[in-house]
């Protein structure tokens, strides 16, 4: 096959309704591909049908796992063995497939593949088989399950998949958002490793399998120097930074994070698709506040990308599938501390989209030539059914496309023959070296496969003297796994003159510091290094050791980089067992540069109330309430104290006098210094000069003493003009307090008029979380303060359904207007509209004339409410719902809210953006208005939504019956 796109522009989008592939050359024409680059076609169907994950070996063959039998049915009866392995080569060399073997059939829903010793490891739930040809003829007779036990009991989307071989020797796989209860056929002797939803990682050759951290969906990827990353549906991009193993080394320690967000996520992780594809969420009621369209929905295939055949600016970057809407981004990663972080290559333009609706690119990965290549599953439908309204799954096709099947090559330059592996250990060694990370990864796992040490020499001088960082690192990660990495040869690696080189040494030698009081003594002195990666990994590494200046170090490290959470996580898994050592030798580090300290000591704090004797822990506190210390970074560390005391059993609630008896000092001295400190924590709660985040702290330690004592300061630091931080932070205080005096008191009429959306979201979901405060609740709504229709309909549900009978009938009554009130019975007269024969062509007339003031679609119409674009696909009888009914639902961002100023003015309009300084409100008149929040004089919301009721009355029900038509067609 020939079919090439020299990136230029997008054809028009072919009509949605398609019940056809468009042929190979035509869908082409339909792809908007970075400038330079090319997109060549080198296999479709029929030779390939249903492909979700590739795979090179070592002589070029490509496997491909096909997921013909997806998506399997709702109901998880009459599932298929439809999934296959299918072998491609090129037999004429010119860069395109052209033959096709079944190598393996009879599998259900297989979807992830690594090559290892001569066959593949394949990811198909419950099991994860081995398959070898042993006889040449492209056909496995090997056909293994090496392990099993993977949940299957949700849909195929939710998998075991990815294997994907690490620096380590173990190939690692994500583990699809679900757990396990995994064991090896063939060792019955081993125990079972039960697990919640958690990747993992095995041997390839002794089959252990143990969990890691993370947990991603479809998509596992390394760097050149192993730090791992996955995906999620709509978490593009994420780094697995700490492993269980690391965190357990600390029982006290209250750090459960193992991921960072590398990328933008959610809401903000936008993308610019060109096909006008409907995503799930559209035909969901619930979400019609909440469009996910121009967002990542269905992210997958993450793969950090290297190879020659696109341009230097490329290297390292990630790529990231997004089939449900027909694209794959481009992000180029940067340090953040002791992580990564990610930015848009080109905003507003996607690296590769197509305005074919039918391409569906799912997995990437590097090929043999140093291209990108890519697996495009092309079907009608992406979307499982399980995750569409069961009313609106007739209107999908999830059928069409199973035959169907694209690879692509992404290069600058046309395809070329691959200069096939030789597989024999010098030339092996010499790949290391290459600039196509296929080739030296290649070359890395065939050397990984001999492990009877071969070329040791020849790795050791790749380890110190080749010029590409990536290669040292994996001659050493080789030398290591052969047990050949002696002390001074990590001695060198420490000192590599890269700093990933250096964070992947330190890795390497945290197992043998216990050994070595070298390298015990190197990694203390990387504690300075420049680079913050490797002073993490320095933390972690020491955090597992002992010996002298580990502690020293800890705390040199913490108090440097104690702002970043995940070195101080790193450091504070060390100390357990040597709290009041490390305390001391923190203290040591004032004066010095310590930037990290203030933030270090509330962890500490909170370690020192939850683990330390009471003498150690009354210690601290005393030091914590030295006259004349910075009161913002002390509130901070007595908070954490007096949070991990409140996490002791049955340590109960505390005031000022208890909390001195907690530490069995009993003295009048240290309660009379307490009350003393919270005066001081009160004046910096109010002192509008202060940092709204040490505020915050003040006003959650005064929250733990009890906030009725702190009463009259939480209501004053509810108001509008105060940073919202501060004012989340008297929400959680009184949620904490959880008792009805406290759901009151946010309760309250004046206050509840000057919230603003965030707030109000905050304080709904503080008032529903425990039964006293849901009392205070139902009180508002009894009195006015708040309508009902305030209550999200899942909560209202939820409430209507609660286990206690008491509030099971308050909700019912409260919540019994909604479903009866004046409005429904206009809505129920109007149903009839639904079934009316309608001309959409005359409903955007009436769009133009009634709507369009106040909402946008097609890129028409003003921006007060709601963008109507993606509306469509939601049940018409929601439509006119929300149409007819408007306070039904009132989402937060969409209520009407009036902000009174002090230069005289009265705004009214929504809260786009809110600020610790300011709040944003767009407005029917004209432009957003940004108010300084000490410019507020008042900013109250009447809980109704901005669209008035009586719409229907300005048209005829045919009117409104092909306003809904328009708003339902694709016009």
């Amino acid at each position: 096959m020939s079919a090439t796109l020299v990136a230029a522009t997008a054809a028009s989008a072919p009509a949605r309704q398609r019940t056809a592939a468009l042929p190979p050359a035509e869908a082409l024409k339909t792809f908007q591909l970075e400038a330079g680059l090319r997109l060549d076609l080198v296999a479709a169907e029929p030779l390939v049908a249903s492909p979700v994950a590739i795979a090179f070996d070592e002589q070029g063959r490509l496997f491909v796992v096909e997921g013909r039998g997806y998506p399997e049915p709702v109901d998880g009866k009459n599932l298929t063995t439809e999934g296959r392995v299918a072998l491609l080569t090129d037999t004429d060399g010119d860069g395109h497939y052209d033959k096709r073997t079944e190598f393996a059939t009879g599998l259900g829903y297989p979807n992830g593949i690594v090559c290892w010793r001569g066959g593949v490891f394949v990811t198909c739930a419950p099991d994860i088989f081995y398959l070898k040809d042993t006889d040449g003829d492209g056909i496995a007779d090997v056909k293994r399950v090496v392990l099993t036990g993977f949940d299957t009991s949700r849909s195929s989307q939710l998998r075991v998949s990815s294997p994907t071989l690490g620096l380590d020797g173990k190939i690692y796989v994500a583990s699809g958002l679900t757990g396990g209860k995994v064991t090896s056929p063939e060792h019955p002797e081993r125990a079972a490793v039960n697990f919640a939803p958690a990747d993992g990682r095995f041997d390839p050759d002794t089959l252990a399998y143990e969990v890691t951290g993370g947990r991603g969906q479809f998509g596992l990827a390394f760097d050149a120097f192993g730090r791992r990353f996955v995906s999620s549906n709509r978490h593009p991009v994420l780094q697995i930074v700490l492993e269980p193993w690391q965190l357990k080394r600390n029982p006290h320690l209250a750090f459960a994070l193992q991921t960072q967000e590398v990328s933008k996520v959610e809401a903000e992780a936008k993308v610019w698709p060109i096909s006008g594809a409907a995503v799930t969420a559209d035909f969901i009621p619930n979400l019609m506040n909440a469009p996910h369209t121009g967002t990542f929905t269905s992210a997958c295939g993450v793969m950090v990308f290297g190879g020659t055949a696109l341009p230097a600016a490329f290297q390292g970057n990630v790529f990231i599938c997004e089939p449900a809407q027909n694209l794959v981004q481009r992000q180029v990663l940067r340090p953040e501390g002791a992580t990564l972080r990610s930015d848009l290559a080109t905003p507003g333009r996607e690296f590769l989209a197509s305005a074919d609706t039918w391409f569906r690119p799912v997995f990437a990965t590097n090929g043999p030539d140093g291209a990108l290549y890519l697996v495009d599953m092309h079907r009608r439908e992406i979307d499982h059914p399980a995750y569409v309204p069961a009313e609106s799954r007739g209107l999908f096709d999830f059928v069409s496309g199973k035959n169907c099947g694209r690879i692509y090559r992404i290069a600058a330059a046309p395809p070329r023959r691959a200069v096939a592996m030789v597989n024999e250990a010098t030339a092996l060694v010499r790949e290391l070296g290459s600039a196509e990370t296929w080739r030296a990864g290649t070359a890395f796992r065939l050397l990984l496969e001999r492990r009877e040490g071969t070329a040791r020499a020849e790795l050791a001088e790749v380890a110190t003297g080749a010029d590409q960082a990536a290669a040292r690192v994996q001659a050493r990660a080789l030398l290591a796994a052969g047990a050949a990495l002696d002390e001074a040869a990590m001695l060198v690696a420490l000192r590599d003159r890269h700093a990933g080189a250096r964070e992947h040494a330190v890795g390497l030698a945290a197992a043998a510091l216990a050994k070595s009081p070298a390298l015990l003594k190197a990694i203390s002195d990387l504690a300075s290094d420049e680079d913050a990666r490797v002073r993490f990994a320095c933390a972690l590494a020491l955090s597992g050791s002992a010996g002298p200046r580990v502690i020293e170090t800890l705390a040199l490290i913490g108090a440097r980089d104690g702002a970043d959470r995940w070195t101080r996580a790193a450091v504070l898994s060390g100390v357990g067992g040597r709290l009041e050592g490390f305390y001391a030798a923190l203290r040591s580090q004032r004066g010095t540069d310590a930037r990290g300290v203030r933030f270090l000591l509330q962890d500490l704090g909170r370690l020192f109330g939850t683990a330390a004797t009471f003498e150690a822990g009354a210690a601290f506190l005393r030091d914590m309430m030295e006259p004349g210390a910075d009161i913002a970074e002390r509130v901070n560390a007595v908070l954490g104290l007096a949070e991990g005391w409140q996490g002791r059993p049955a340590a109960g609630k505390t005031d000022d006098a208890e909390f001195g008896r907690a530490f069995r000092s009993g003295d009048e001295g240290l309660r009379a210094a307490v009350r003393q400190f919270l005066g001081r924590a009160e004046r910096l709660a109010r002192d509008p000069a202060k940092a709204p985040a040490d505020r915050a702290a003040a006003l959650t330690l005064l929250g733990i003493f009890g906030p009725g004592r702190a009463a009259g300061l939480f209501r004053e630091m509810l108001a509008p003009r105060q940073p919202i931080e501060v004012q989340l932070a008297v929400v959680r205080a009184c949620e904490r307090a959880g008792d009805q005096a406290s759901g009151a008191l946010l309760l309250e009429a004046e206050k509840w008029s000057r919230y603003s959306p965030q707030m109000r979201a905050a304080v709904l979901a503080a008032v529903t979380a425990k039964l006293p405060m849901l009392l205070a609740l139902f009180e508002a709504i009894e009195r006015g303060t708040l309508a009902p229709t305030e209550i999200p309909p899942a909560k209202r549900t939820q409430l209507q359904k609660h286990a206690n009978a008491g509030v099971k009938t308050r909700a019912e009554a409260a919540f019994k207007r909604i479903e009866a009130g004046d409005r429904m019975a206009v809505y129920r007269n109007l149903r009839e509209v639904i079934s009316t024969p309608a001309d959409a062509a005359k409903g955007r007339d009436v769009f133009t004339r009634i709507c369009a003031t106040c909402h946008t679609r097609g890129g028409v119409g003003g921006k007060v409410g709601p963008d109507l674009t993606g509306i469509r696909n939601q049940p018409a009888e929601a439509i006119l719902l929300h149409t007819v009914v408007p306070n039904y639902e009132v989402a937060p961002a969409y209520q009407e809210v009036t902000d009174e100023t002090r230069d005289a003015r009265t705004l009214t309009g929504w809260v786009v953006a809110e600020t610790d300084s300011a709040v944003t409100l767009r407005t029917a008149a004209g432009p957003e208005e940004i108010v300084l929040r000490t410019a507020i004089v008042s900013l109250s919301a009447a809980g109704v939504s901005l669209m008035p009721d009586g719409l229907e009355q300005a048209m005829t029900k045919e009117e409104l019956a092909s306003l809904i038509a328009f708003l339902k067609s694709e016009q």
